[in-house]
Formats: C-alpha cells, sequence, structure tokens
C-alpha cells in the first residue's frame, strides 16, 4: 500500500492523515490475518513521507505516529536490507536458502 499525498484533483500534494489511518488498519490486519508477531514487520519510511513534515515526530510527521515503526519506537536509518527466504517445494524434496539484499 503506497500513500500518495495527492488530492482528488491531482493539483494539491500534501500528506492525507486519512491514508495514514488507514494504512495502520490495514497492517494491523495483515499482522492479525497472518498469525505473525507484528514487531517483525517493519516498514520504512520513504522520502515522501518526510513531505510537509517540519519536525520528525511531531504531529504531521504521519509515519512515526502510524507505521508499525513508529509504534515500537523504531527510529534508526536503515542503510541495506536483507531478506532471506527459504524454498522448499522443489521437485525431489530438495530445499535451499537465498539472501536477497537491498
Amino acid at each position: 500500500m503506497f500513500l500518495d499525498g495527492k488530492s482528488k484533483d491531482l493539483l494539491t500534494m500534501k500528506q492525507n492523515e486519512d491514508e495514514w489511518i488507514e494504512y495502520q488498519n490495514v497492517m494491523e490486519d495483515v499482522a492479525r490475518r497472518s498469525g505473525l508477531d507484528k514487531s517483525i514487520f517493519y516498514d520504512l519510511r520513504g522520502n515522501h513521507d518526510n513531505f510537509g513534515v517540519p519536525v520528525i515526530g511531531g504531529s504531521f510527521d504521519f509515519f512515526s505516529n502510524y507505521s508499525i515503526n513508529g509504534q515500537f519506537g523504531r527510529k534508526g536509518n536503515v542503510n541495506s536490507v536483507t531478506l532471506e527466504v527459504s524454498l522448499w517445494s522443489l521437485p525431489s524434496g530438495c530445499g535451499f536458502r537465498h539472501k536477497l539484499s537491498f
């Protein structure tokens, strides 16, 4: 889910708190339905998440207010992400692990 901050007429750009509330609700639902602990989810702040935010952690910092990272107080910068994937459904029962870095 992406929050684009565009008005319906596409003429105005600003963060929309209603979109962030919807984002929070969707992420809560994803965590609940998956049965996974919400703390394993990690949402990354994008450049548009700082758009119109005078102070990180302030009332207009909707990422800090509505993201999973904000709920857990995660404030550090992320320089890289490694995703480890296990595939065990290959023919003949073979499996392997693969790491992806971004």
